[in-house]
């Protein structure tokens, strides 16, 4: 069949997923019990009105806090999807954990085959899927987000190479969606990735300069079109996430064991085979494997002399994966620590060997180079694009090899869920364990140490929601929202109303369904309001912001341009059709 060798590679990413289909989950990985109470938090802002949620009541010992201003929500929403289907939590997690990791292997098997056929298509697709550091970030590490990146970085690729080769306004559209969908998916991939995605594009803009020995204007128009479309797209939580972000403490997020200068790789770990389920940490005795797995040493170095060789039909793209790879390699390593210092946003990616993620990209690609250079006869259609080709018992023979290499790293440490761990206690057990754990914003003074809710989440009682700190009176508990809570205040005399919430930018309050004034006070800088004399309804929600309101209007018409971009040749076809 024309479609075996994208259908024989699916069949063997099963290995890799197969283990989500065992009872249980791997609560034991780095961040697995986040996974899934964060799609609790998630539900329950969807539930509560907010479509775009930014807010995460239980956080911080139920004072709240705002996750998804600063953390990219678009795996969250693929999880949710399957949620509102009926499915459990932990199901949820695991289907969208099953769905990142078929689509890696089919976006990286489209773009390869879109440069060099179905038979390096075929190797490079296994390379990607079966890279140590894919399996260690969902059976060691557990990073969703990331790894939901993960699968978007080769059709990102894909759509800026078309429309470097093809152009029309239908592959900006494409090459704009993609970059846009990236960068809702993983925080830290928008310091990572796109400078390396730039750089890549100017790259292959020199090649075709070149080639045709002009300047190739309108191709770097469209590209750099498509960029901003992509971030325009993304902006209802770019900008908020830039300037909205500095609103919480961040320097908790960066020190201790978050410290970038800490945690950079030793050379010899990228060949080290050893396994492990534990954490990184400063030396080379990392509790967790940094390897680039043994194909894709090989065949990446193997590339290197390939360069020269065939210079003249695969040397200039191999090379430029080849010096992607490279950029990608730099700041794993200590000697890059002058630009982690010279760019300070990268501290925000807290572990250098994220960067992992773009150099086994880049090495898949270039190994995909590698066994192109390798098959002999290549034939090509007129307009140089590869025929499909049949799958060789030689390739056939190295992708059973890359999935036997890499079989052993695909056993997570599986543990028994309860409804418990899928639930809001599950925030509160992790914050009271790991107490360093609690976000605090950038007006409390401290991490709080405890929350009149506690107890009552524990004792699964009606939670207290506010206390009067001046004046005589009762609160009674009528709601618990995501991201609103309301209660009923009896006052004999004008009071003073305290909510166990974080102020934040956005929240307003009311008072019988009329809007008044808060502030923050105290030590933890929570809600605080003046509610007169006499019996009153009040409540509080997160509301826009004028900034989150901007970002939202230029992700709408960034989506309208890019869907009119995509719709523009299909309608002048019909257009003229008819004339």
């Amino acid at each position: 069949m024309r479609r075996s060798p994208l259908i024989l590679l699916l069949a063997l990413t099963i290995f890799a997923w197969a283990p989500l289909l065992a009872p249980g989950y791997f609560l034991r990985a780095h961040d697995a019990k986040h996974t899934l109470f964060w799609l609790v938090e998630f539900d329950n802002a969807i539930q509560d009105g907010f479509l775009w949620p930014r807010w995460a009541a239980e956080h911080a010992i139920g004072y709240g806090y705002p996750i998804w201003i600063f953390y990219a929500p678009l795996a969250y929403y693929v999880a949710e999807a399957f949620h509102l289907l009926g499915l459990s939590v932990v199901v949820a997690i695991k289907l969208t954990w099953t769905l990142a990791m078929v689509l890696s292997g089919v976006t990286m098997y489209r773009f390869a085959k879109r440069l060099w056929g179905t038979g390096p298509a075929f190797i490079t697709g296994l390379l990607y899927v079966y890279a140590p550091y894919h399996l260690a970030n969902i059976y060691v590490r557990a990073s969703l987000a990331e790894f939901f990146a993960y699968a978007l970085f080769p059709w990102v690729l894909h759509s800026f190479w078309d429309l470097l080769e093809q152009g029309g306004t239908r592959r900006i559209a494409i090459a704009g969606i993609s970059f846009g969908l990236l960068l809702l998916t993983h925080s830290v991939t928008i310091v990572i990735f796109p400078p390396i995605l730039a750089l890549l594009v100017a790259f292959w803009l020199i090649l075709r300069w070149r080639h045709a020995k002009q300047l190739p204007w309108k191709l770097t128009l469209s590209a750099l079109a498509a960029g901003l479309l992509g971030i325009a797209l993304s902006a209802l939580f770019l900008l908020p996430a830039m300037f909205e972000g500095q609103y919480i403490a961040q320097d908790q997020w960066t020190a201790n064991t978050y410290n970038y200068l800490d945690q950079y790789i030793y050379p010899h770990q990228l060949f080290d085979f050893a396994w492990g389920y534990g954490f990184s940490q400063a030396g080379p005795d990392d509790g967790m494997s940094m390897q680039i797995g043994i194909w894709l040493a090989v065949l990446g170095i193997a590339a290197l002399p390939l360069l020269w060789r065939y210079r003249p039909r695969l040397g200039g793209t191999l090379l430029g994966f080849a010096l992607a790879a490279t950029l990608s390699l730099v700041p794993l390593l200590a000697i890059s620590q002058p630009l982690w210092a010279a760019f300070p946003p990268l501290a925000l990616a807290q572990f250098p060997f994220r960067f992992l993620a773009p150099l086994v990209l880049f090495l898949s690609l270039v190994a995909a180079g590698v066994i192109a250079a390798l098959m002999q006869h290549r034939e090509e259609r007129k307009d140089g694009s590869p025929v499909e080709q049949t799958l060789r018992p030689v390739l056939l023979t190295l992708g059973i090899a890359i999935v036997f290499a890499s079989y052993p790293y695909t056993k997570p440490e599986h543990t028994p869920v309860t409804e418990r761990d899928q639930s809001e206690l599950a925030i509160i057990d992790f914050e009271t364990t790991f107490t360093d754990m609690r976000g605090r914003t950038a007006w409390a003074e401290s991490i709080p140490k405890d929350s009149p809710k506690i107890a009552a989440y524990f004792a699964d009682e009606t939670l207290p929601l506010a206390t009067l700190i001046n004046g005589q009176g009762t609160v009674e508990t009528l709601d618990h929202g995501a991201g609103s809570e309301r209660v009923l205040v009896d006052a004999a005399s004008p009071v003073t109303l305290q909510f166990y919430t974080y102020w934040y930018p956005g929240w307003y309050g009311t008072i019988d369904d009329k809007r008044v004034s808060i502030r923050y006070e105290g030590e933890l800088a929570l809600i605080t309001l003046d509610v007169p004399a006499g019996v009153h309804e009040v409540s509080i929600r997160l509301g826009s912001t004028p900034l989150r309101t901007i970002a939202m209007l230029i992700s709408v018409l960034a989506m309208i341009v890019l869907i009119l971009l995509f719709l523009l040749k299909p309608l002048q076809a019909r257009s003229q059709t008819t004339l």
